[in-house]
């Protein structure tokens, strides 16, 4: 049986906002990627900085009219995490606790998202992106708890080659919806 197409509609309202996310994923991963030796700042400010636009993005698509209303919960939820790990990462004071933090955030970003996924995966299509995103957030997360001893570069690593992986996905789904939005998707002169 062949997978569920969404509706034209639905998938012209909601290709940009998943395009978004995988844009911040992916200029965040590949941010990672380069940096050589990155202190307690960076991380600690990279990762804040992720997380706020992460949040933001997640806001972004769940306010969209097609999203059902009962997963606008576990997304907010999501969307919140991040915000308020962005704020507590501002004040950790070592690698550990910054860690710490964004391993819990991000734990428990991708359990909201599983639940969405969970609840909503059979009446709206792109809910189904909410499995992915979820489980490579939640492995970020046990990732980074389980090696709480490695240095900046070690952790932003761990978040960095997570969020590649989300890029990817996301923009896998974002040009698909976007095709299948068809002509409604096409800009106008």
């Amino acid at each position: 049986m062949p997978a569920a197409k969404a509706p034209a509609e639905t998938a012209e309202i909601m290709w940009k906002p998943i395009l978004i996310r995988a844009l911040i994923a992916a200029i965040f991963g590949l941010a990672t990627v380069f940096l050589q030796e990155p202190g307690l700042p960076m991380l600690k400010y990279g990762l804040a900085a992720y997380f706020v636009f992460s949040g933001s993005g997640t806001w972004e698509y769940l306010r969209r009219d097609p999203v059902p209303e009962k997963m606008r919960g576990p997304l907010s939820i999501a969307a919140a995490l991040f915000m308020l790990s962005a704020v507590a990462l501002l004040f950790a004071g070592t690698e550990f606790i910054a860690g710490l933090i964004a391993g819990i955030a991000l734990i428990g970003v991708g359990i909201a998202e599983l639940v969405a996924w969970a609840q909503h995966r059979t009446q709206f299509v792109p809910a189904r992106d909410q499995l992915y995103t979820g489980a490579v957030g939640i492995l970020s997360g046990v990732g980074l708890l389980l090696f709480l001893h490695l240095d900046a570069h070690g952790m932003l690593g761990i978040v960095g080659g997570g969020a590649i992986i989300i890029a990817v996905l996301l923009a896998i789904s974002g040009f698909g919806f976007r095709h299948d939005a068809g002509r409604a998707a096409e800009p106008t002169t």
